[in-house]
């Protein structure tokens, strides 16, 4: 267990950097919106959307008038919701390297020569990750915090504290079961570029299916179950505070989370290390 740590210690200290740089870029973007806010006159744009005819169906795609002219709402839908964009593609990128770059750099032998089980190898990485998201949210959440406590706009409209702090561990499960199914990947393929490869392709497709299958077939409407996007609402616990809604996306999102690791683990300490 000591040693479990230590390498969580280990790959903490060597992206120190990189969490605080991408959790400062994250928040500086979330200040840029809250500041593109005060300039913009919401009910204007509550009219303007309200006169927009035949576009009703364009405007529930995002949530419709009643969200876009919400701050929040408005906030959400920029940066919650591409969160899969900002931060996504670059935690599969990492997830997949993790594990695979010591096999292909020759260097996995040498740390399982060290006093440590297959599982404590692979789970010290899958902590960190984790690790590495939560902490990186938090910082974008507290930079988000205090941009909108500084805004007359939202300080207005009301600082939901509460909210926000709920919706930050929706989106570390969400980031999480991304990132995930990249470690999965990695531990099939023990290869870097397989595995950002199948995990930017499952990333798209999920998404795909999660936002646009309003526009399918009701015969086949109920894929959408099986994406990841499908179970990330944010718009809707921020601004509705659709409490139900939550609590069925962390649950579903935390098995999802859960059943990848297993996996990952699982396969991991099956899997034939090349030389």
């Amino acid at each position: 267990m000591k040693r479990f740590f230590s390498s969580v210690k280990e790959l903490i200290l060597e992206k120190k950097f990189m969490i605080l740089i991408f959790g400062g870029v994250i928040g500086l973007l979330s200040f840029f919106i809250i500041g593109m806010l005060e300039n913009l006159d919401l009910q204007s744009l509550d009219d303007l959307l309200s006169m927009m005819g035949g576009m009703e169906e364009l405007l529930d795609f995002f949530g419709g008038i009643a969200v876009m002219s919400n701050p929040y709402g408005f906030w959400s839908l920029e940066i919650l919701s591409f969160i899969w964009l900002y931060a996504g593609i670059y935690l599969i990128f990492m997830a997949s390297s993790l594990l695979s770059n010591e096999v292909e750099n020759k260097t996995i032998d040498l740390s399982l020569s060290k006093p440590i089980s297959r599982y404590n190898f692979l789970g010290s990485k899958i902590t960190f990750l984790y690790v590495f998201i939560m902490t990186v949210v938090g910082i974008f959440f507290l930079i988000t915090l205090g941009s909108m406590a500084g805004s007359p706009t939202f300080r207005t409209e009301g600082i939901f504290t509460e909210r926000l702090f709920a919706i930050s561990f929706s989106v570390v499960l969400f980031l999480g079961a991304l990132a995930m199914v990249a470690k999965f990947s990695s531990t099939i393929f023990l290869s870097t570029k397989k595995s950002v490869a199948v995990g930017v392709m499952v990333l798209f497709i999920m998404f795909f299916l999660g936002e646009f299958y309003i526009y399918m077939d009701e015969a086949i409407q109920g894929i959408k179950y099986i994406s990841i996007f499908y179970y990330y609402n944010p718009v809707d616990y921020l601004v509705y505070a659709d409490s139900a809604l939550f609590t069925r996306d962390i649950i579903v999102l935390g098995f999802i989370n859960g059943v990848l690791i297993a996996g990952s683990l699982f396969v991991f300490n099956k899997k034939d290390i090349p030389n």
